[in-house]
């Protein structure tokens, strides 16, 4: 391979009435004071929402604010962000060489996009359809789609071989179906896909307490809406004194959502010039940074816990923890108070609804995919793509290190692909990986925040689950979310953009079940679409393992059913139904490493770039595992359709070992823990910008939705972005 040099620098074309405010030079700061004092001012202040998430912009404003805040950007002096033309070292080129493996391709793009998750395909089928770029989006699973992706499975049924389709990961969404839309809908929208997705709303989902135990079995319906949560469970399980306490907390919150449905996901970028698009929404960010920029960025423990709201109600208590785990993998006290604060107004709203996508989730996907490949709104067909089996090996960058040149791609087949990417990298992988990516000096340096290369001992992220040495995990439990340590206790604070991403905590993995069933006799109407099946109830058996009591954030306690053939009857042949259930973040990774035979991983696995740290198991030790610990996913279905072990047509199990593997997920995990989640996606090299759920705002589609809205925003100038906004809001796209 060579590096090539090459004069291509993308000239801005700002708007000039904008031009004329930001271009002021240093010496005219008080001036530019003048437009951003009030809003930095407030950002300044000290102190005081899925796969599920429905993350609103508001809280990615309040984490801008205050990264600006930090940096001291109050008088440097606004500039486009357009990396290209404003770096300090030579741009380079890509190609192969005549000593290079005959088997190399090159393909030329304007951007790169490594990941084709809901992050990496916002970002894509922005930059295609709303700015003209184009691009190549490069993913290694044979699927897009990411953890949202949906998949196809073939059982013989007799002479016949039927064929299911069923979704991977989340099953519930809000904001899609109705005002105000979550930034995923907003996308669709903005790029004009949204109509190739038709929501279908619904109105709560069944809970499930203690399935099968006659003695301790509850059921009830959680319906979404005004008066339906707090004149049911709230009044029927908790203490008289819960209502009041809800509603306060309620009406504390409120400031954490206000404004957040006027901002739209397009109005968002990262880096130095992420408050200029904001300047056209100047009312609404007053009042979401009017709380305060840590509190609105920060955890919830100060409205469980105190100083601002302590939540007494056990009761209202352990239904906080489980809707938060929902959310984030970890309990109400750490889980985003933005994404707590939006769940609490949009569930409770006039015209709530939850949503499903006729079809399943794979149809979204597809309209991501159409808004990638489709014609740019210039009219132009710019050859955009998303390459699947495509594994990305390194980012390239010139020379100096300062500058992202491309990538370079291996096939599944072997062969090699050298790709050009003239103006910038998004990387949309998860953020333990970047290290790997890196492969330049130079590179290196300026991520580390340093001249001295750092070594590369395999540095460990932190881990939420805590597994006790002597635990068998065939037979019970050993696990815990562990309290998070105060900062003095861990590892000194990372001050550099790889040592965070390193280091940043992993939440906990997933175990899965698929099954397909032959529905004869069985009557739908009688069923929910969604369930939460609590195995040992909200409150948990009592069990105390390393000091943590159980409870709704326990090990495989919370599990979700879905059952979406309620709703669409198309999403399996006649006669049949799919159902999925899965522990969301709550099975322990550390139980999956090493085989109890002593095992390593396999060949096929090392291949594939597993962690190093993933044990593979041995074909029967690997099996009788995984039936072993699906036994609360069977027991969750059983709960609804008794039989069902009889009518099973076709079952399928994944294990953290599953994400790892095939979605590339280090530990398998869920995603970052809110604490150390990227406060946006800048990185000291300008045209190289992360996306996905560990940057701000964290789990959840909506929100690596917003994330890769950011990104794609942040590849092109400031004045580009904010002509965009203007075209999408005469077009009635956004307010």
């Amino acid at each position: 391979m060579e590096l090539i040099h090459t004069s291509e620098q993308p000239a801005a074309r700002p708007n000039k009435m904008l031009h004329s405010i930001l271009s002021l030079n240093f010496a005219d700061a008080s001036k530019k004071f003048l437009l951003v004092s009030a809003v930095l001012a407030s950002c300044m202040r000290p102190g005081g929402v899925t796969a599920h998430r429905p993350s609103s912009s508001a809280a990615f404003v309040t984490s801008t604010s205050q990264t600006l805040s930090k940096r001291r950007t109050a008088c440097a002096g606004f500039r486009p962000m357009r990396p290209c033309a404003t770096i300090r070292g030579t741009p380079t080129k890509l190609r192969a060489t005549a000593d290079t493996d005959s088997n190399v391709e090159v393909e030329e793009v304007d951007v790169a996009i490594i990941g084709a998750g809901i992050g990496g395909l916002c970002a894509g089928a922005i930059l295609n359809t709303l700015y003209n770029k184009k691009v190549g989006i490069y993913e290694s699973h044979y699927l897009p789609g990411g953890c949202a992706h949906a998949f196809e499975r073939s059982a013989k049924i007799g002479d016949d071989t039927t064929t299911f389709t069923f979704d991977s990961g989340p099953t519930i969404v809000l904001g899609c179906s109705k005002e105000p839309y979550n930034p995923l809908q907003q996308v669709l929208r903005a790029v004009g896909v949204d109509g190739d997705v038709e929501w279908i709303p619904y109105d709560g989902w069944g809970m499930i307490e203690h399935p099968n135990n006659p003695d301790l079995e509850k059921r009830w319906k959680l319906r979404v809406g005004p008066d339906h949560f707090e004149q049911g469970p709230l009044e029927q399980f908790a203490n008289p004194n819960a209502l009041e306490e809800f509603n306060a907390l309620r009406e504390v919150t409120k400031p954490l959502v206000t404004g957040a449905s006027t901002i739209p996901a397009m109005a968002m970028r990262p880096g130095s010039t992420s408050l200029i698009p904001l300047l056209r929404y100047l009312p609404s960010l007053f009042a979401i940074i009017s709380n305060g920029v840590e509190t609105s960025t920060g955890p919830f423990m100060p409205f469980m816990n105190g100083p601002i709201f302590e939540v007494k109600d056990q009761w209202l208590r352990s239904w906080l923890d489980a809707l938060a785990f929902s959310l984030s993998g970890l309990p109400a006290e750490r889980t985003s108070a933005a994404a707590m604060a939006y769940v609490l107004f949009d569930m409770h709203r006039e015209g709530a609804a939850l949503d499903y996508p006729k079809g399943g989730l794979g149809e979204v996907v597809q309209a991501l995919v159409k808004g990638v490949e489709q014609k740019s709104n210039q009219g132009v067909e710019l050859g955009s793509r998303v390459h699947l089996r495509r594994r990305v090996e390194s980012i390239e960058f010139n020379s100096e290190g300062n500058l992202a040149v491309g990538l370079n791609v291996r096939k599944n087949s072997g062969g090699k692909i050298i790709v050009n990417a003239k103006e910038g990298v998004i990387c949309n992988a998860p953020i333990w990986s970047l290290r790997k990516l890196i492969k330049n000096e130079n590179a290196l340096k300026l991520l580390s925040g340093g001249d001295v290369i750092p070594t590369l001992n395999n540095p460990q992220p932190n881990q939420s689950w805590a597994t006790q040495k002597d635990a068998d995990p065939s037979t019970g439990r050993g696990s815990v979310v562990s309290p998070r340590p105060p900062q003095s206790d861990l590892f000194a604070e990372p001050n550099n953009l790889l040592s965070k991403c390193d280091t940043a905590e992993v939440t906990g993995s997933f175990l899965h079940l698929h099954v397909a069933l032959d529905a004869k006799d069985l009557d739908l109407d009688k069923l929910q679409p969604h369930y939460t099946v609590m195995d040992r109830g909200l409150e948990g058996d009592g069990a105390i393992i390393n000091g943590v009591a159980d409870g709704p954030c326990g090990e495989l306690n919370m599990i979700a059913l879905s059952n979406p053939c309620v709703l669409d009857r198309t999403l399996a042949p006649e006669g049949y139904i799919v159902v999925h259930a899965y522990g969301a973040g709550n099975e322990p990774y550390d139980i999956w490493k090493t085989a109890s035979d002593g095992t390593s991983r396999g060949t096929e696995d090392a291949a594939n770039g597993s962690q190093a740290s993933g044990g593979r198991y041995q074909s029967s030790t690997y099996k009788a595992l995984k039936s072993a610990r699906a036994a609360p996913l069977w027991r969750a279905i059983e709960s609804i359709i008794p039989d069902a072990r009889d009518r099973t047509v076709l079952a399928l199990e994944g294990s953290p070992l599953t994400h790892e593997r095939f979605l590339r997920r280090p530990y398998g995990t869920y995603g970052a823990a809110i604490e150390d989640c990227l406060k946006d996606g800048s990185t000291p090299i300008p045209n190289l910008v992360l996306a996905g759920d560990g940057v701000f705002p964290g789990i959840g589609i909506p929100a690596v939705a917003l994330s890769g809205a950011s990104a794609a925003n942040g590849m092109v100038g400031v004045f580009k972005q904010w002509m965009c906004l203007d075209e999408l809001k005469s077009k009635g796209a956004i307010n």
